[in-house]
């Protein structure tokens, strides 16, 4: 016995330790275990033979990604389903998982890293669990190992592990997915779920500190027609909900972007539920997964239904922007000249996306919103009058108002300490001074209104910008015997008016819910009597407003489509 311990203390220090490493130390000597089996480890003088590297920090939600100090085990599936391989609070220190899915059990790899888990959910000691799917006959490699940084030294202890069958729906997995038909009230559930879907970065549908869809359940669908489907969990859902479908032909999991359409939060819809409308072609089948805001699960139903897609608004994008006169005090008391708009149906672009100045909470959304344009006319300042729009069922009670220099800078806050205004459920109608402009020089500024999709729904409203007419132009009517016919009309309107002198005409038809639903830019228009006809047949019947403006004056006249 001298004689050996002497021969350590003169041996290489890694030939006595290697007699007291783990028996499962190395992937290649990894110990089998089953279904229920409780098995004891140990990680004490356990040394590192396992990959690190960028998917494991992914996965672990860390930029530490090691796991020192691992052991090895394999397990072989018995069938296909859910697994979970736990040492939740059977084990004495903090530990990291991974699993590795491999026909050569010991090819450990950032490749083929199925699952991990760092710690878990009310588990003792920084202990873990970490939930895969399985396919019958497939053998898997399951790494035990500690947590280490700059800091905290490698941690090893001892416990028992052991893997359970997991019940969770049918559908978790994307291999699984259900094929659906159209229908109201389709009931699911996302409890015991686990998450098997790609993440998606800068992304708008996938924000507030979490790029995917967690705990997700997977189907299919089919489209029967060409043209569009609402997929919605509107307060139909117990949980904050995600939705996301994928490109037809998609690989199951799908790739990041196969990414065909997204929602996170539905406007005006409860406990952060969702409403997505997506186009479809027939006889392709679509891969829809719903899922949850950083792992929230729940049961609920949902709705598939045709439906007929929004247009955006015509100025949806700001180079299409809606210029909007300026009027008088006295113009602007009778309402007779108002400028009506609507979020709803409005694109949103992430990349490089200005959040408004009146917003407190700027981590992240979808929004919706539509540009405007003025002419300053040498006013110092200019008021503005902005309100919901009172005839709309879908009203928002929250828009955004912004000031910008053009469609890229918003307005410095130096020069214009009033930028930006808002209403709210107690503040339905706001006025406000834009305060700044040059004075006696006529300058364009250009204003944002906005939606946020995530919290409010989309609607309509109405604004007025109020000021003195500072260069030359009078404050009065620009075009003169404005009429149209026949009204009613049914399937084409003749307009006709006369200007006083040359200027550059738009006209535009509301709806009575304030919906732009034409848009015509007639272009400089020389002086005297001008005509021009709109396409009515595909109007629903109702009453409209037609609306001429050169952005220093407007015109309104109501007409019938029967």
């Amino acid at each position: 016995m001298l004689k050996i311990l002497l021969s350590c203390l003169l041996t290489a220090v890694s030939l006595c330790a290697l007699h007291a490493q783990p028996a499962n130390d190395n992937c290649a000597d990894a110990v089998a275990i089953m279904i229920d089996e409780v098995v004891d480890f140990t990680t004490i003088d356990a040394t590192t033979d396992g990959p690190s590297g960028p998917n494991h920090a992914t996965s672990f939600g860390d930029p530490n990604d090691s796991i020192p100090a691992d052991v090895w085990f394999t397990f072989i599936a018995p069938t296909t389903g859910v697994v979970q391989w736990s040492n939740c609070s059977t084990a004495d220190y903090d530990s990291r998982m991974a699993i590795y899915v491999t026909d050569n059990a010991c090819d450990a790899s950032e490749d083929n890293l199925l699952a991990s888990n760092d710690d878990a959910v009310d588990c003792d000691d920084n202990t873990g669990a970490v939930i895969f799917p399985v396919a019958g006959g497939t053998t898997y490699v399951l790494r035990m190992g500690g947590f280490a940084n700059d800091t905290i030294p490698i941690t090893t202890g001892s416990g028992t592990v052991q893997l359970t069958v997991v019940n969770g729906p049918v559908n978790d997995f994307c291999a699984n997915a259900t094929p659906i038909q159209l229908g109201e009230g389709q009931e699911f559930s996302t409890i015991d779920a686990i998450t098997d879907g790609p993440a998606h970065d800068n992304n708008p549908c996938f924000q507030f500190n979490v790029n995917t869809a967690t705990n997700d359940i997977w189907y299919t669908f089919t489209s029967p027609f060409t043209g569009a489907v609402e997929w919605t969990t509107c307060g139909t859902a117990t949980f904050d909900t995600r939705l996301a479908v994928y490109n037809p032909g998609s690989a199951c999991p799908p790739a990041s972007d196969d990414l065909f359409a997204c929602n996170d939060d539905g406007g005006g819809c409860a406990n952060f539920t969702s409403v997505l409308v997506f186009n479809v072609e027939a006889n392709q089948t679509y891969l829809l997964r719903l899922g949850s805001h950083a792992s929230a699960t729940g049961t609920g139903s949902f709705d598939l239904v045709s439906t007929t897609p929004i247009d955006p608004p015509v100025n949806d994008d700001c180079a299409d922007a809606i210029l909007v006169p300026i009027i008088s005090f006295e113009t602007a008391e009778t309402f007779d000249s108002v400028t009506t708009g609507t979020t709803l149906g409005g694109t949103f672009i992430n990349e490089g996306y200005q959040f408004s100045n009146c917003l407190s909470n700027q981590n992240g959304g979808e929004f919706s919103d539509v540009w405007y344009a003025f002419e300053t006319l040498g006013n110092e300042e200019v008021g503005i009058q902005f309100g919901v729009g009172s005839d709309n069922d879908n009203a928002a009670e929250v828009f955004f108002v912004d000031l910008f220099d053009n469609c890229m800078e918003r307005v410095d806050t130096l020069n214009f300490p009033v930028n930006c205004t808002f209403t709210d459920a107690d503040n339905l109608d706001v006025e406000t001074f834009f305060g700044g402009f040059p004075a006696g020089q006529n300058e364009i500024y250009y204003i944002r209104v906005t939606t946020r999709l995530t919290s409010d729904a989309p609607g309509a409203f109405f604004l007025q910008l109020i000021g003195d007419i500072v260069t030359g132009v009078e404050d009065q009517d620009f075009a003169s015997e404005l009429s149209l016919f026949p009204n009613p009309t049914t399937d084409e309107a003749t307009v006709k008016f006369s200007l006083d002198e040359a200027t550059r005409v738009e006209a535009t038809v509301f709806d009575m819910l304030g919906r732009q639903v034409r848009s015509m830019d007639l272009g400089n228009l020389s002086s005297g009597n001008q005509q021009f006809s709109i396409e009515t047949a595909n109007l629903p019947s109702g009453v409209y407003s037609l609306q001429l403006s050169n952005g220093r004056g407007q015109q309104n006249l109501k007409f019938v489509k029967d």
